[in-house]
């Protein structure tokens, strides 16, 4: 063992190592017996092999492990320890100590593969020629301990182990040091190391890319057949996994990597290799990826924002767009290729073509979109010789770490076979659309595929309709795959399952509860609109189901049923209070129809105040309906993220509100005794839906958390008790439904009464209650329409709102538009609390204003509104009519 004052002259001649392993090792104690043993499970000779590890400062046994190892290995092994200065650093110490022919540096949490030596060894003798050379990556899901063949540059080794050169092939080369070799003499030749300011990531493809630039002519060997493992962490916590939380991707990484490479490669005429172009293509990339999620990746401190802004500029500004649209390094999706190739130039742009993104058979209107950075192109619109208008439009803004970089046209326009598009008095192709979320509403999606062995479908059509429909059942559910979908295709265009459901509209809240807008659009049906074909879809046997059951529905169809499969097929709109995949595409419809039939309205389950365009966007709305004007705004005006326009996006007010106005009005102030702490859940302390479920089971991290300890301890709070207790009220506590399984397992204290959504009616409690304290709820809208007062307490704003949870910041301030005040700290929630308590059920004037300006009209005609909305989107458009403005009251023709 050496420690890092001890030198150990380089070896020459036929003792010098043919690989030296220089690996950085901090804090990855529970990975290092793994990853030695994929070291002494090599078939090349060890004896040709030395290992220098260069402990990083570790805080845990992985310094202990590593003298453990060498003090027992037959291999040449030496370690090395150092403050904690970031894997550069490290490396370029195991660097000073390195005496191999080739010296590569695996991370020590990955794993290489039994042949993973000595197939660069082989290639090399092969290729003397040969500079750098690259293995082929795979991953390995720490979670499962499986590994698949899915790293974004799996492609480049399709061709099996070759040489290549990156001024012919600039897309090939990972621009990495794990899994790569460089000729050390080289490295020492030019003086190389890598540059340890720049973390927390891409030191290694700094490093890499003025390796290459060393070299007369950029060749790199492709290892299909050396495969190196790359291990994704269950719990998020290797470097690259982090790193977009780290303020050096913001700063030094942009700055001292990407800019220097791009400049340092830049050549006497003022041009960048393709090669390296491409490289920085694939790792700006990565950022647009981890921002464009629903829960984004990227953490960008406020204070770096103008810094990181003004460096990507310089950035984008290098690369040339005819290179970006070349990439093929990793998939990229459409808006992020247009997005690193013209924004942030300053330049004006508009795309070459204008998409046919989606058709609307129903109303008669086609969907069409184009992007365009800086100037708006002037459009003008013709249909054969007529000059026509967009029925509804909007501009969308992509806004991309906090700034808007790119901007969309949305336009409904008449579905027209001679329709012409010109921008800037030139005309346009229209090009159809390169993906479809959903099909076409009002058309139905039919196999083409025809199996064999469905003789019996034939005869089965000669039986009374009762009797061919329970023939269908029994007999297309013993079918395979294909067979089985195209018999209950057929099976739901039978007698009697046409007559029952045809046109129906289906209402839905959860799939395992119910008691929100849908029940209520549903009530209202039933009672109003018996001309209207509804239904009510629910999982079989929850507290819902048996309530509704108890209460004589019968038009009730249990969630994955076969009655449900012949409703679905059947329909012409599932009107939902969600639109998670559950609910907008059940994995057991989608294999039988593989894009629905049916429009879909998104009744909402609150009132949208945060940004949930990733999400949402990925949905096709026929309807979204929105309960205020500021949210119309948001939604379907220009600027907004959102891709819904007018005709989507209507002001109606929640199903819900008409209902919960009733309970609210007929419990005067002196009955209001019910304090309700009723937070929202978080997105990074449960666990992903599983498939064809809306239920979440907790992170095991939720019991230590920040939420459980603040929320427990305003719950336990004595001052709050005593003033709850002087008021002569009730203190509650109503978790989000996504948390509901906590209440069993909480030691409340015995003055706080434990809420939950089962068998309660949630809008009575609603209606009692005096105080409402949540966090970030869109509950809260729902108590300011009854005028009660609110307390917000945000102890961890800046991650909910920062990304981490499901959307980003939207238009809705709470210090400016919010129905109550806003704590950050427990001892101010406590006194907010106990100040409302003592004014009593009534909100402060402040906050009553606000209130009467979200809501202006309260007149339980909600559903009604709905109904309307949803008839109309089920006409044709009238070309006469107006297009509704997202700043009209109504937002409706």
């Amino acid at each position: 063992m050496i420690r890092a004052s001890e030198q150990i002259p380089a070896p020459s001649g036929p003792d010098r190592p043919r690989f030296s392993i220089v690996t950085a090792v901090y804090n990855v104690e529970r990975y290092l017996d793994d990853f030695i043993a994929s070291i002494e499970g090599q078939r090349f000779p060890l004896e040709r092999v030395e290992v220098i590890a260069v402990d990083d400062g570790s805080t845990d046994g992985s310094l202990g492990v590593l003298r453990e190892w060498a003090e027992r290995s037959g291999t040449r092994v030496q370690v090395f320890t150092k403050p904690n200065g970031g894997q550069g650093s490290a490396r370029n110490l195991g660097l000073d100590h390195a005496s191999g022919e080739w010296v590569t540096f695996p991370d020590p949490d990955d794993l290489l593969e039994p042949d993973y030596l000595g197939v660069a060894d082989r290639f090399a003798s092969k290729h003397p020629e040969v500079e750098v050379m690259s293995a082929r990556p795979v991953l390995l899901d720490d979670a499962t301990g499986r590994r698949r063949d899915g790293h974004p540059r799996r492609w480049q080794y399709g061709g099996g182990n070759r040489m290549a050169s990156l001024l012919d092939e600039p897309n090939v080369f990972l621009g990495v040091s794990p899994g790569s070799f460089f000729r050390r003499d080289r490295i020492e030749a030019h003086g190389l190391r890598f540059d340890p300011r720049i973390r927390p990531n891409f030191e290694d493809g700094q490093f890499a890319v003025r390796y290459l630039l060393s070299l007369d002519r950029p060749l790199v060997g492709l290892l299909a057949d050396a495969v190196y493992v790359y291990r994704k962490r269950a719990d998020g916590s290797s470097t690259l996994q982090g790193s977009m939380a780290h303020p050096g991707r913001y700063g030094v990484v942009p700055e001292l990597g990407y800019l220097d490479v791009l400049e340092r490669a830049r050549r006497p005429d003022g041009s960048i290799p393709a090669w390296v172009q491409q490289l920085i293509v694939y790792e700006l990339s990565w950022y647009v990826s981890a921002d464009a999620r629903i829960r984004s990746g990227v953490v960008l401190p406020p204070e770096l924002a103008p810094g990181f802004h003004e460096l990507l500029d310089r950035i984008l500004g290098t690369l040339d767009p005819a290179v970006v649209e070349q990439h093929r390094a990793r998939v990229l999706d459409p808006l992020w290729r247009d997005l690193l190739a013209h924004a942030g130039r300053g330049a004006d742009w508009h795309a070459p073509a204008v998409t046919r993104s989606r058709r609307d058979r129903v109303m008669g209107l086609r969907r069409f979109q184009y992007r365009y950075a800086g100037r708006p192109p002037r459009e003008a619109f013709r249909s054969g010789a007529a000059e026509i208008r967009p029925a509804f439009q909007k501009t969308m803004v992509h806004r991309y770490f906090g700034r808007d970089l790119l901007w969309e046209r949305v336009l409904w326009l008449p579905d027209s076979g001679d329709l012409q598009i010109q921008l800037d008095d030139e005309p346009i192709p229209l090009s159809p659309s390169r993906t479809h979320a959903r099909q076409e509403p009002g058309r139905t999606s039919r196999s083409t595929t025809r199996p064999g062995g469905l003789a019996w479908l034939s005869a089965v059509r000669r039986r009374a309709p009762r009797r061919m429909a329970e023939g269908l059942a029994r007999r297309a559910r013993r079918l395979p795959g294909a067979a089985m979908a195209l018999a209950v295709r057929f099976a739901a265009r039978r007698r009697p399952f046409r007559a029952r459901f045809r046109d129906a509209w289906v209402l839905m809240d959860r799939i395992h509860d119910a008691d929100d807008n849908g029940e209520r659009l549903f009530e209202h049906l039933r009672a109003t609109r018996p001309d209207i074909n509804a239904w009510f879809v629910l999982e079989r046997d929850t507290p819902d189901w048996n309530r509704l059951r108890a209460g004589g529905e019968r038009r009730l169809v249990a969630h994955g049923s076969w009655t449900w499969l012949m409703l679905m097929l059947n329909c012409s709109w599932l009107l939902a209070s969600h639109v998670d995949k559950a609910i907008a595409s059940p994995p057991r419809l989608t294999r039988i129809q593989s894009k629905p039939r049916w429009r879909l309205g998104f009744l909402q389950h609150g009132v949208t105040k945060d940004d949930l365009s990733r999400w949402l966007n990925r949905v096709e709305l026929d309807l979204f309906v929105v309960s205020t004007a500021a949210e119309l705004g948001a939604v379907a005006g220009d600027g907004s993220g959102y891709r819904f326009s007018a005709k989507e996006t209507r002001l109606t007010g929640l199903p819900r509100f008409d209902r919960l106005l009733a309970k609210g009005r007929a419990v005067p102030p002196e009955d209001r005794n019910l304090v309700i702490v009723a937070p929202t859940w978080r997105a990074w302390l449960t666990l992903p839906l599983a498939a064809g479920s809306q239920r979440r089971e907790l992170e095991a991290a939720f019991w230590e958390s920040d939420y459980i300890r603040s929320w427990t301890a305003l719950l336990r709070s004595p001052d709050v008790a005593e003033a709850v207790a002087r008021r002569g009220w009730r203190l509650s506590f109503m978790p989000h439904p996504n948390l509901q399984g906590i209440l069993g397992r909480l030691d409340l204290p015995a003055h706080v009464q434990p809420l939950s959504f089962e068998n309660v009616d949630v809008q009575e409690l609603y209606g009692r209650c005096a105080l409402l304290v949540t966090d970030y709820s869109s509950v809260a809208f729902n108590l300011a329409y009854l005028d009660r007062p609110v307390v917000y307490f945000q102890f961890d704003r800046d991650a909910m709102l920062g990304g981490l949870h499901v959307g980003r910041k939207g238009y809705f301030d709470y210090e400016r538009d919010g129905f109550g005040p806003v704590a950050a700290d427990l001892p101010t929630a406590e006194a907010a609390m106990i100040e409302s308590i003592g004014r009593g059920p009534i909100p402060a004037e402040e906050y009553q204003r606000r209130i009467e300006a979200t809501f202006p009209e309260r007149d339980g005609q909600a559903s009604a509104r709905v109904v309307a909305a949803v008839e109309e989107l089920s006409r044709p458009w009238t070309s006469g009519a107006p297009a509704p403005s997202p700043h009209d009251r109504g937002g409706s023709v």
